[in-house]
């Protein structure tokens, strides 16, 4: 029986190894029952996606189809709408209301958590499963965030409104820096996936 799940959104404009290592990561840690891969039709955070939903939801399917307990969800796809994080939290947690929600992110959009759209009321819903990685400044944590972080995994998992941040050797690079890439032809070798890569090339995305 699953009883902790994880929710892992984003745009994966391309999906790339920064995200496939993370959940690989998590995965391996054997924390988590389930993780559920979000793609947004929309996001809020993100205005410029430019490769479709189609394209966006293979390339997911191709991307983590060796980690067993991850399972894509189409949700945000399917409404076709700009899509806000508590939405879909809340949409899980209405279906699973036994389980024990981590909702997880980068350090990133730790620092930036308390400007997304109901964040207290995310927090009242589901924990915060942080993935670590270098920031380019300082990360100031609000002291009603920084009451809520974690030190083991059994404080975390014993309620919600919880922040763990977990240590990760994530590859620093953004889906922005991927499509740059693409369309300068550079090497992308290690850093997106070669079935990836293969699936972009024949269906010619990310073209200037």
């Amino acid at each position: 029986m699953i009883k902790r799940l994880g929710i892992f959104g984003g745009a994966f404009d391309p999906v790339h190894k920064g995200h496939t290592q993370s959940l690989k990561h998590i995965s391996d840690l054997k924390i988590i029952d389930e993780i559920q891969v979000i793609p947004n039709y929309a996001s809020p955070h993100n205005k410029d996606i430019q490769a479709d939903e189609k394209h966006r939801l293979k390339m997911l399917e191709i991307a983590f189809k060796e980690i067993k307990n991850i399972k894509l969800n189409d949700i945000e796809l399917k409404n076709k709408t700009k899509s806000y994080t508590y939405e879909t939290v809340k949409y899980l947690k209405d279906i699973y209301p036994e389980k024990h929600l981590s909702l997880i992110i980068g350090l990133d959009s730790l620092d930036s958590f308390t400007t997304w759209k109901n964040w207290e009321n995310i927090l009242s819903l589901c924990s915060l499963l942080v993935l670590e990685r270098k920031l380019n400044k300082s990360l100031i944590l609000n002291k009603e965030l920084e009451r809520k972080i974690s030190t083991d995994y059994k404080d975390f998992f014993s309620g919600h409104g919880k922040i763990l941040i977990l240590k990760n050797d994530l590859i620093n690079i953004s889906s922005t820096d991927v499509r740059l890439k693409l369309k300068k032809n550079e090497n992308l070798r290690g850093v997106v996936d070669d079935q990836v890569l293969e699936y972009i090339s024949n269906k010619s995305l990310y073209k200037v």
